[in-house]
């Protein structure tokens, strides 16, 4: 009659286990500056938050005030999502994210937050980038959890235009389930070194055709495929970065909420349970 019971306890558990929803991820989304003749994160800060927010599957907070903020601030969010180019966070601040991601937590990030600022870049005349003359290279680590570097004579992309994105390992959590390609709005950022740890899960042809740009000029095409969605380990920690998403019009392509909010589940957990599109 125990053994019976047991089972009995041990199927009814079982039944609610599979039934209860999984604990909803939570999101700290860090913004507050990005340079503001491009990229506007009063626009996509909201958009971003409700695009996960709609999914049922995160909560999300919004922090403007990055710099300041503690390992404890972070301690109850799975993942960060970063909207922010701008300023240094100066080093409490710097040293809680990295030990954030490193412990086994996640952060996602996208376009532009891969040059400027933590990469010891300074803008020239609003049109170009260039490395501090101080010999200053920058937040060490967070080149090392994007798993790329961008040298300030190659920052640059092919004008706007439409393009196909291809999925180029399926079988990640991130796109599997998904189309092999989806369509992109945007600007696709060219000639990024990654290193050898990122693990390229998307990418698109850069067509050296495309636009206006002279041929030869670090605006033209580069006639290569160009990675767009890749990840990085960080300590036990999971990264993720997207090339797309320079507007509110880029964001709204199916292609980059799938790659968004399946990236952030994955940055966070692990794995990904969202269905696809």
């Amino acid at each position: 009659m125990i053994g019976r019971t047991c089972l009995w306890i041990y199927l009814v558990a079982s039944v609610f286990a599979t039934q209860l929803p999984a604990a909803p991820v939570r999101v700290l989304i860090l913004t507050g500056q990005h340079d503001v003749l491009y990229h506007h994160w009063r626009e996509t800060t909201p958009f971003l938050r409700s695009m996960l927010e709609n999914t049922g599957r995160f909560e999300v907070w919004v922090e403007e005030q990055v710099e300041g903020i503690s390992a404890r601030t972070l301690q109850n969010f799975d993942v960060l999502l970063l909207n922010y180019r701008g300023p240094r966070w100066g080093a409490e601040t710097e040293k809680a994210v990295e030990d954030f991601v490193g412990a086994g937590k996640g952060m996602i990030t996208f376009h532009g937050v891969i040059y400027g600022d933590f990469f010891g870049q300074e803008l020239v005349n609003n049109s170009r980038w260039r490395q501090l003359p101080n010999g200053d290279r920058g937040w060490a680590a967070y080149s090392e959890m994007l798993g790329a570097t961008w040298a300030p004579e190659d920052i640059s992309h092919a004008p706007r235009h439409v393009f196909t994105v291809k999925w180029v390992d399926g079988d990640h959590p991130i796109a599997r389930g998904l189309p092999p390609t989806f369509v992109a709005n945007d600007e696709l950022y060219h000639r990024i070194k990654l290193r050898s740890n990122a693990h390229v899960l998307a990418t698109a042809y850069d067509d050296p055709g495309n636009g206006s740009a002279p041929a030869g000029t670090r605006e033209a095409g580069t006639g290569k495929d160009e990675p767009v969605v890749w990840t990085v380990p960080y300590g036990a920690g999971r990264v993720v970065y997207i090339s797309l998403g320079h507007d509110v019009r880029a964001m709204s392509q199916p292609g980059f909420i799938a790659a968004l909010t399946r990236g952030t589940e994955w940055a966070a957990t692990g794995e990904v349970t969202l269905p696809a599109y």
